[in-house]
């Protein structure tokens, strides 16, 4: 709770609303006229990027009430973050229309110089990787050298006003680079939220041991259950680990601004543990072994060893996943391969003795399998409901047809690397339609809006700035 307000209990349902909360809500009532006469407006065309001049959209929030919004279009997020985790919850937050500027150093965060790389797309300097391309898209560039203290006084210039700061450095650097504790950030700036993503969390005896994805997976449990029963465990691949503590770091940034609006009246500090976001994505595994007491062991091509078939199999053409799990897909599987006896045979008349006979019965469904291709298995399992998909290699996903039909990739015209395929946002707000999306910042191309039309440089400053390796 904030030192100087304290939230109220609201008469409605005991909600409890910060005081100035209250007034915006009050101010937001209108009349049935004019909620009848209010349509909801569409953003269209690019954004601008210092404007912040998008269109609203009303949304009903109960009787009498609408509220005003473009998504996160009147938040402003600094972002210090950089390789993966940080990056991609700040991409989010920009997707979601807020006002993210990026901080790196003169010479360009790391990720710039990571690949994968495009030939004859004329990046001469080499600091437009892939991966920097599609984790900054949407976004304000700036560059600082922290380690001036002009440079922290600019980044504390930049603080005010801002709704979040989103750091991923190791525990401590923060408060060694802007002189400040969290605590007193949060006490200058008392709207402000900070974000701080990190390895293993802000404390605890590992808090400043190293990571990278083999560590998180394997710590994280994803590595242990993972490959054949009589050999070492598999290293997922991939940096998948890293994206969902991203992805927790942003739903935890939008928690902290819901509660500085209606409960607590001011910012917060936020922890994010990169181990953590892992493990709890390992729930079935760790509650099962509570229940039971029994750890998932590697069962290789089989999801798991239990009354159900769940596999991946080798098919004409590649591979396909298998979900028998229930009586009535066993019949549909048996029907489909043109063995219907097979559910009155003795060994796997029941879930658990296909469980028990289940080499038996991998030694019939194998053969079937290998005979036809990915396609007709799908079209006939989807005939009898029957889950069974082909597992497609990344060119496959680029073309299905639902996610064409979807519009869910986004061809972006980035200024050095030409077109490039992308992502969207996997969810669709009913209130407006998403603006294309810019591509990622050239090094330092915003310095001169963030810094001279805001901040109030004139171009003399901002040449001395640049010569002395402060920007």
């Amino acid at each position: 709770m904030c030192h100087s307000e304290r939230s109220e209990e609201s008469a409605e349902g005991g909600f409890c609303l910060h005081p100035a909360s209250r007034g915006l809500l009050a101010g937001l009532r209108v009349t049935d006229e004019e909620a009848a006469q209010s349509q909801p407006q569409v953003a269209r065309g690019c954004r601008e990027p210092l404007t912040g001049e998008t269109l609203g959209s009303q949304i009903r929030l109960g009787a009498g009430f609408f509220m005003r919004y473009n998504s996160l279009s009147d938040i402003r997020v600094v972002d210090l973050t950089h390789h993966i985790a940080g990056p991609y919850a700040t991409r989010m937050l920009a997707e979601m229309g807020a006002e993210v500027i990026k901080v790196e150093p003169p010479w360009g965060e790391g990720a710039r110089r990571r690949g994968p790389t495009r030939d004859g797309a004329g990046d001469t300097a080499g600091d437009r990787g892939g991966l920097f391309a599609f984790l900054n898209t949407n976004k304000l560039g700036v560059t600082l050298d922290l380690r001036h203290e002009r440079a922290r006084e600019m980044l504390l210039a930049m603080l005010d006003g801002a709704d979040l700061l989103v750091e991923n450095f190791a525990p401590g650097t923060l408060a060694k680079l802007t002189a400040l504790s969290p605590a007193e950030l949060l006490e200058r700036f008392p709207k402000l939220s900070l974000v701080s993503i990190s390895n293993f969390g802000q404390d605890g005896p590992d808090r400043d041991a190293p990571l990278n994805d083999l560590v998180l997976f394997a710590r994280g449990g994803w590595t242990y259950p993972v490959g054949e029963p009589t050999r070492e465990p598999l290293t997922p691949p991939g940096s998948l680990a890293q994206y969902v503590g991203g992805l927790y770091a942003a739903v935890a940034a939008m928690q902290a601004l819901y509660a500085r609006s209606f409960v607590l009246g001011c910012g917060q500090h936020v922890d994010v543990s990169l181990l953590e976001a892992a493990v709890a994505t390992m729930i079935y595994e760790t509650v099962t072994f509570q229940y039971t007491g029994v750890t998932r062991e590697r069962t290789g091509k089989r999801y798991t060893i239990g009354p159900f078939l769940i596999v991946t199999l080798r098919c004409r053409d590649g591979y396909a996943g298998l979900h028998c799990v229930t009586d009535k897909q066993f019949e549909s599987l048996s029907e489909m391969m043109g063995r219907p006896e097979l559910v009155r045979d003795e060994r796997f008349r029941t879930a658990y003795l296909r469980m028990v006979n289940s080499d038996a019965l991998l030694a019939i469904v194998e053969p079937f399998f290998l005979a036809h291709d990915r396609a007709f298995l799908y079209r006939e399992g989807r005939k009898r409901a029957l889950p069974l998909v082909p597992i497609p290699s990344v060119a496959e996903v680029l073309e299905w047809e639902q996610l064409k039909a979807r519009a869910y990739f986004e061809t972006v015209c980035d200024p050095v690397l030409g077109e490039i395929k992308i992502p969207g946002a996997p969810l669709r707000l009913s209130s407006h339609c998403p603006e294309p999306t810019r591509p990622a910042p050239r090094l330092g191309e915003h310095n001169r809006a963030i810094f001279g039309e805001r901040l109030g440089l004139d171009d003399a400053e901002l040449s001395r700035l640049r010569q002395a390796g402060i920007i």
